[in-house]
């Protein structure tokens, strides 16, 4: 063998050598991106199994904020109006029937609810002095109730002394929550407002 033999020989070593490394290095990317592949699944996986837990901690969320507006307005609806009185001098009485006190209770409107001479009204003036004659209420507790005397005026003002033979309502109030309602006698709904501004 002569040097040229020799040099053949070590270039094929070195080409099988390189070759070897070659393939251990395809090996070894070829095992890189397929554990790569795994990582990506799994990640995908959590990703997923994170939006499910999030998505049903939304819905478990959005459950108990609509079961809460519901007690909420089961609350407000047990707050009633109820009329009496004589001679255009309507008495108007709001119960608390609920389970929690009430605050803010004002009493905003008073009417006739059919046809007839009575446009306005006012708080009866011949009571000079006591529970009769306020309009607001400051807390209103369970199963407790106010009163309000009032005269329906007509349109020049002036009392009315017929007695209309249905009245109507409107008081404003806020319940244990915060929340601000409007409640009126007979079939209509509580109604969620906006608080007052002044």
């Amino acid at each position: 063998m002569d040097a040229g033999d020799w040099i053949a020989l070590a270039a094929v070593a070195l080409s099988a050598g390189a070759a070897g490394v070659s393939i251990h290095q395809a090996k070894s990317a070829t095992a890189s991106a397929a554990h790569a592949r795994v990582q990506a699944e799994a990640a995908r996986e959590a990703n997923e199994l994170a939006r499910q837990q999030m998505a049903r901690e939304e819905q478990l969320e959005q459950r108990a904020a609509a079961e809460a507006d519901a007690a909420a307005f089961r609350e407000a609806e047990k707050v009633e109006l109820e009329f009496s009185g004589n001679g255009g001098g309507v008495v108007v009485s709001i119960t608390n029937n609920g389970l929690y006190p009430i605050t803010e209770v004002e009493l905003l409107d008073v009417r006739a609810d059919q046809d007839g001479p009575w446009v306005s009204w006012k708080v009866n003036p011949n009571i000079a002095r006591g529970q009769l004659i306020r309009v607001k209420q400051s807390v209103l507790d369970p199963r407790r109730d106010m009163a309000v005397a009032t005269w329906l005026l007509d349109d020049a003002g002036e009392q009315v002394r017929q007695m209309p033979q249905r009245c109507e309502a409107l008081v404003r109030f806020r319940d244990h929550g915060g929340q601000w309602w409007h409640v009126t006698a007979g079939e209509h709904p509580p109604a969620r407002v906006d608080p007052p501004t002044a």
